[in-house]
C-alpha cells in the first residue's frame, strides 16, 4: 500500500498521465537509493549515485524527489505505512488473540530481508531529518505500535499471554524483530528463512503463557502399571 501522496502531479507541476507507472518509478528510485545508501554509506552517497545505479539522469530523480533527505524519509514512511496496512488486514481477520499475534510477528519478520524494509530497519544511516520529516515518521511508527499493542493487550486479557506491561512487551517484540538487519550477514550458517522462523519462535516464546504442567497425567498414560490397569503389586 503506497504512502499517500499526490500521484497526479509531479514536483515540477506537470500532470502525470499514468499514476500507476509513476508509482512504480517512484518505488524503483527508493529501492535504488536504499541499495546505494547501504553499500557506500548514506552520508556520502549522492543523488548522482542513485541516478547512475538506475541508469537515468539526475533529472528523473528530481522529478519525484527534492533531496536525499526526502528520499530517505519516503523509504521510512513507505515501509512503516505498508507494515501498518498489513497489520490492519491481519487484525481484521478476527482470529483468536494468539493467532493474531503469531500472524503479526510472522509478517514483521517475513519482511526483514526485503531490500527496502531491511535498509529502513538499520539504525546507522545517520541522515539528518528535518523536524517535520521526523514527526511524520514518528506518527506512522506510533500508529503501528498502537495497533500491535492492541493485539498484545487482547492476548493478555484472554489469558493467552503472560501478565505484564503491554507497552513494554510490544516494544520488546518489535525491537527484537527490527534489530536483525543490524547483525545479519549474507552467506552465514543460517538461511534467511531459518533466521526469520527462529526469531519468530523466540519472540513468541518470551510472551506466550506456558501450558499448565500435567506431568502426573502424562506419566500415567505412558506407564499403565502405575495404577491404570487395576493390577495389585506382588506380595
Amino acid at each position: 500500500m503506497p504512502v499517500p501522496h499526490d500521484a497526479d502531479v509531479g514536483l515540477r507541476g506537470h500532470r502525470i498521465q499514468n499514476a500507476e507507472r509513476a508509482e512504480a518509478r517512484r518505488r524503483d528510485i527508493l529501492l535504488a537509493a536504499a541499495r546505494v545508501f547501504a553499500r557506500g554509506g548514506a552520508i556520502t552517497a549522492t543523488l548522482d549515485d542513485v541516478a547512475a545505479a538506475m541508469g537515468v539522469t539526475k533529472g528523473v530523480i528530481y522529478y519525484y524527489f527534492r533531496s536525499k533527505e526526502e528520499i530517505y524519509t519516503e523509504i521510512l514512511a513507505t515501509t512503516v505505512g505498508e507494515s501498518t496496512a498489513r497489520l490492519q488486514a491481519i487484525i481484521a481477520r478476527n482470529l483468536p488473540p494468539l493467532e493474531t499475534l503469531r500472524a503479526a510477528i510472522g509478517d514483521l519478520v517475513a519482511h526483514i530481508f526485503d531490500e527496502l524494509d531491511s535498509f529502513a530497519m538499520q539504525r546507522n544511516a545517520n541522515i539528518p531529518l528535518s523536524r517535520e520529516n521526523r514527526e511524520r515518521v514518528r506518527l506512522l511508527q506510533r500508529r503501528y505500535q498502537r495497533l500491535m499493542r492492541s493485539v498484545v493487550q487482547s492476548g493478555i486479557d484472554a489469558g493467552q499471554l503472560r501478565d505484564g506491561d503491554p507497552t513494554l512487551m510490544t516494544f520488546t517484540m518489535i525491537e527484537a524483530c527490527l534489530g536483525v538487519p543490524e547483525w545479519y550477514r549474507p552467506g552465514g550458517r543460517l538461511s534467511p528463512h531459518e533466521i526469520a522462523a527462529g526469531v519468530m519462535e523466540q519472540v513468541l516464546h518470551g510472551v506466550v503463557r506456558p501450558e499448565p504442567f500435567r506431568g502426573s497425567e502424562a506419566s500415567r498414560q505412558r506407564c499403565p502399571a502405575a495404577g491404570a490397569t487395576g493390577d495389585q503389586p506382588p506380595a
